[in-house]
């Protein structure tokens, strides 16, 4: 592959590539290329991954505030925020609402428009084909559909960069005069609103200054002309001008986050800057195709940016680009200069290689495995015999198995993964869901306070409402009326706050999804709902008991739930009169004459221990059986009965010789 050119005079980007585009579909495989890419991007856009991590929530919170009517040019929260993605998100929360759909339907949108856009940059650059390979790779890879699943800011960077890029690109193409000037002051404009998209957009200045000292140095003559720069500058730096002068009043909140992940601090370089800078840059250029991201919340960890199918053809590009850019030629030069300079985000902080840091490279590294495809296709193009199809063949399998790939490794591997759910606060999502259903309902909610404090996301999708209260850490309650809903921390004493509680409500204690903090080892329930119902359905809480265990405890109902491989028994109990000795149920599966399974744990689980309850108080539990291997349950029997947790010893029935209750499926 060549990338010399036959372009109109002045012209070092145009290629000789109109007589393809008549022959080829072009604007036809590029709308199959954004159909496909937008299906990935849109396919389960709400709850893949599942959750709302802080972050989208802290976006979330500022859109409820443009939409209040507010509209600053930065956003200090969070470490401060540029403002063009959360102006969009605004505008999603208003269609739909506190959700994390509307904080994350945005970032679909513009990664769809990134395929587009990256189409735009490689034709501009190299030609059309090389253009549809390179919105081909970011249509199917990992990364960008990564970004395109997340309500962050990072996404839209590479959208500005690219269509900055390609309308000064496309302009250089034109002959002097009104044409090429209006496509680079396009792309000045363009470039200028980069800047309010993501941190690194600092770093590009330095990438088109060392583009442009190369262009110079090797093609003089080329060079654009003063007023051609200023066509281009003058644009960038009126549409940049506002937020750069707002940061002047605010440079330590444009800044701080800079000094908290830099390898200048002895903190992160531990008094060795020369290896940890060697250690960074060995990990950012082996991110393509050694290891990535580590971290769960921005990849699947340490999955290359390329998998094997396209590492191969980015190895390859970058080779061709880099005898390119040995002729002196101005596109091979821009590909990998920006490249190389925006991966500094990422060489210069901690945790590298960090995928958001290094957003600024996308889309231009796709064009590198793009500029390998275009040099086969050619060279298929140029062969005589079976040549000439099958290596096209084998392309576009290529792309396929590629596409697979990232289907797999995203949606099975990593979207529904128990770690991608940690790691975005699925379970303080579900906490807010909880709460909102509840309060729909009728009821009211009384909410811990560090769920509030602690958790962005819960402040995001669950509105301040009638029948929302705050009450703080083993704060004592008044009783509250039912229905009612009571969202406990459960890792203290909570019989304080659970004198909330209605007397002689059904009273259904239930623990909440597992949750595990960003430096936690293990996961563990985030919280636990006490719900109350004012009146008790007949079926559960019938005029008889079921059994009277010692003029106690009345197990009034149970309830038998097929389950895969299993059977979940539901009980209704009653505290007739308690005598504050704590109470242990037994429950066993029986098949014939022998126990194929059983559950024992304290009356009314650990989360509401009868030694809790009061008199007359009702309490739903609930003991899971599972079946061992090869047996299918059939003709399964349960007894259930209680026995004292200091003593061992069985409690007898009132109403019955036995010491235990049978019951039938």
């Amino acid at each position: 592959m060549t990338l010399k050119t036959d372009r109109p005079r002045g012209s070092v980007f145009a290629h000789p590539w109109r007589r393809r585009l008549r022959r080829t579909p072009t604007w036809a495989v590029l709308l199959a290329i954004l159909i496909i890419g937008g299906l990935l991007r849109f396919y389960q856009i709400g709850s893949a991954p599942p959750g709302l991590y802080q972050d989208e929530a802290y976006n979330g919170l500022d859109t409820l505030n443009i939409l209040a009517g507010s509209h600053p040019i930065y956003f200090p929260a969070n470490n401060g925020r540029e403002p063009f993605f959360i102006y969009l998100q605004a505008a999603g929360v208003a269609v739909f609402g506190r959700t994390p759909l509307a904080l994350r339907f945005p970032a679909a949108v513009v990664g769809t428009l990134l395929i587009a856009a990256t189409f735009a940059l490689g034709a501009a650059l190299y030609n059309p084909r090389v253009g549809l390979f390179s919105a081909a790779g970011v249509a199917i890879s990992f990364w960008p559909l990564a970004l395109s699943h997340i309500g962050l800011r990072a996404g839209s960077l590479p959208l500005f960069s690219a269509l900055s890029l390609a309308a000064a690109a496309w302009g250089w193409r034109q002959p002097p005069g009104r044409r090429r000037m209006g496509f680079l002051a396009l792309g000045g404009g363009l470039y200028g609103l980069t800047f309010y998209t993501y941190l690194a957009a600092r770093f590009t200045p330095l990438a088109l200054l060392a583009f442009l000292i190369l262009w110079y140095i090797a093609r003089r003559p080329d060079f654009p002309r003063l007023r051609e720069l200023a066509a281009f500058g003058l644009p960038a730096i009126l549409v940049g001008l506002p937020l750069a002068l707002d940061s002047l009043w605010q440079p330590e909140i444009l800044f701080s986050r800079v000094g908290q992940v830099s390898i200048l601090s002895p903190t992160i370089n531990h008094g060795d800057l020369w290896g940890t800078l060697f250690h960074n840059l060995l990990a950012a250029l082996g991110m393509f195709f050694v290891r990535g991201d580590a971290i769960a919340r921005h990849n699947l960890p340490g999955r290359p940016v390329f998998d094997p199918l396209l590492a191969v053809a980015f190895v390859a590009g970058v080779g061709l680009a880099l005898a390119a850019a040995w002729r002196r030629q101005p596109a091979a030069m821009l590909s990998l200069v920006w490249t190389a300079t925006l991966l500094l985000p990422t060489i210069l902080a901690e945790d590298t290689p960090h995928f958001l840091r290094a957003v600024g490279v996308l889309p231009v590294i796709f064009v590198f495995p793009a500029l390998a495809l275009d040099a086969t296709w050619q060279a298929a193009e140029r062969s005589a015999g079976r040549w000439r199809t099958v290596l096209p063949a084998l392309m576009l399998a290529g792309l396929a198995g590629s596409l697979a790939w990232t289907v797999r490794d995203y949606f099975d591997r990593y979207a529904h993964s128990p770690d991608a759910a940690y790691l975005f606060q699925s379970a303080a999502a579900d906490l807010a869901g909880s709460a909102n259903g509840y309060l729909e309902s009728g009821g009211q909610v009384l909410l811990d306070q560090r769920f509030w404090d602690d958790f962005t996301s819960v402040r995001f999708l669950l509105p301040v409402r009638p029948g929302l209260s705050l009450y703080r850490e083993g704060q004592a309650l008044a009783p509250a009326a039912a229905p009612l809903e009571l969202i406990a921390w459960p890792y203290e004493d909570m019989r304080p706050t659970l004198r909330a509680l209605p007397a002689g409500a059904l009273i259904r204690p239930m623990a909440g999804p597992l949750y595990r903090g960003d430096l936690e080892l293990k996961p563990y329930p985030l919280y636990v709902t006490y719900t109350a119902e004012a009146n008790c359905p007949a079926a559960l809480c019938p005029g008889r008991p079921l059994a009277d265990f010692g003029g106690a405890f009345q197990l009034l109902s149970a309830v038998t739930r097929a389950q895969p491989n299993g059977f979940r028994l539901e009980l209704v109990w009653r505290a007739a009169q308690p005598d504050g000795a704590p109470q242990q149920v037994f429950a066993q599966a029986w098949v014939g004459d022998q126990i194929v399974a059983q559950a024992d744990g304290p009356l009314g689980s650990a989360l509401y221990p009868s030694d809790w309850w009061r008199p007359g108080e009702t309490v739903w539990e609930a003991h899971d059986f599972a079946w061992p291997e090869n047996t299918a349950g059939n003709g399964v029997t349960f007894r259930v009965g209680l026995y004292n947790a200091a003593t061992g010893v069985r409690v007898g029935r009132t109403d019955s010789t036995l010491d235990y209750l049978a019951i039938a499926p």
